[in-house]
This record gives C-alpha cells, structure tokens and sequence, in this order.
C-alpha cells in the first residue's frame, strides 16, 4: 500500500489519545480538589474517547513502520508497541471500573474510586512514554 506523498496520518491521529488521557487524568484530579461532578462525568467521557482513538492510532502507526519504516524492529518500536497495548488495557480497566459502578468517584473515594484515579495516571505516563518515543522518531 502507497500512501500519497506527504500523507502522515499516524502523526495526525496520535494527538488525540495524547491529548485525551492526560486530560481525562487532569479532570478527575479537579473533581477531588472541587467535588464539581462534571469534572468526573468528563473525565469519564475524555477517557473513553481515547479508548476508542487509541486503536485507530496503533493501527496507522503499525502501518506507518510497515510502510515507511519497511517494518525494521528496532527498541524505539518495540517500546512503542508495547506501550500502546499497555495503554489500551489500562484505559479498559479504567472504563470498566467506572461503567460497573457509576457512583466509584463519590467523595470521599473508595479503594476502586483510587484505582480509577491510578488507572488514569498509567494512561498519562503510557503517552509521555509513547510521545517521547515517537518524538525520537521524528526529529532524529
């Protein structure tokens, strides 16, 4: 498959999982620090649309490298590769908890409530690692 000259769409999607989970993290932090219910209720919202963005990104990324990168394994792409898997499975988990019980934010949090919370922060620190890497593809 040949894309057109100067078509990039891995670079164009990847900002929206980026975006959303640290974000979705940023929001269910301001929910503790205000009890303002819509932060949680966008966090939610914010996580799940990144769930939903985040295979369509690895997917145009395992293109990108089968394409552009003639499928050449090297660290940065494995680290990359693993880390969106890690990714999509903390973000499930962290929707899971919150679909199975709505009321898991309520204040005071519960132990679930924090998990959530950890879950969310995993996500943050899986797209610093992802962003780093694929940065170092980029400008290198």
């Amino acid at each position: 498959m040949k894309l057109p000259e100067g078509i990039y769409f891995h670079p164009i999607l990847v900002h929206f999982p980026q975006a959303l989970f640290p974000v979705a993290f940023a929001s269910l932090v301001l929910y503790l620090i205000t009890g303002n219910d819509l932060f949680e209720r966008g966090a939610y919202l914010m996580a799940a649309f990144g769930f939903l963005a985040a295979p369509v990104t690895m997917i145009t990324g395992y293109l990108d490298w089968k394409i552009r990168y003639k499928g050449y394994m090297t660290s940065v792409f494995r680290i990359k590769i693993v880390t969106g898997f890690v990714l999509v499975g903390l973000s499930l988990c962290a929707l899971l908890v919150r679909a199975f019980d709505p009321g898991v934010a309520q204040l005071p949090m519960s132990g679930l409530g924090w998990l959530r919370l950890a879950l969310l922060a995993g996500c943050t620190g899986a797209c610093v690692v992802e962003g780093h890497y694929g940065g170092k593809l980029v400008f290198h």
